[in-house]
């Protein structure tokens, strides 16, 4: 559960401030529309910070999330050809691969774009 405050990404059990520099936001906005949405690199960096310490950032890859049309299944089995040692010691074993970040995600954004 997050809270957004005072231009913070503030996740609940976690309240530290992102460490990325404060951008100042436009104070008048040259345009006739309705609605101006601003995206900024300190928004971005906010909810990548955000995201990364509440845990949202991992993933648990088992053989129940590979299609059946694929012929890749997470088992020591299958992959006893590419780390025998593994297959040695868990023979036809399950096996999971954790994904995760370690640091936050970044992003750069500039005039040629957005890049992370």
């Amino acid at each position: 559960k997050q809270w957004y405050q005072r231009r913070v990404a503030i996740t609940a059990g976690d309240p530290k401030e992102c460490p990325s520099p404060k951008q100042d936001m436009p104070e008048t906005v040259d345009s006739e529309r309705m609605v101006t949405l601003w995206i900024t690199e300190y928004m971005l960096n906010t909810a990548g910070y955000a995201y990364q310490t509440a845990g949202f950032l991992q993933y648990n890859l088992t053989s129940d999330d590979i299609p059946d049309k694929i012929p890749i299944k997470m088992t020591t089995g299958f992959f006893k050809y590419f780390v025998p040692i593994l297959y040695k010691t868990y023979p036809d074993k399950d096996l999971t691969l954790w994904l995760y970040v370690t640091k936050p995600v970044t992003f750069d954004v500039n005039k040629a774009g957005v890049s992370g």
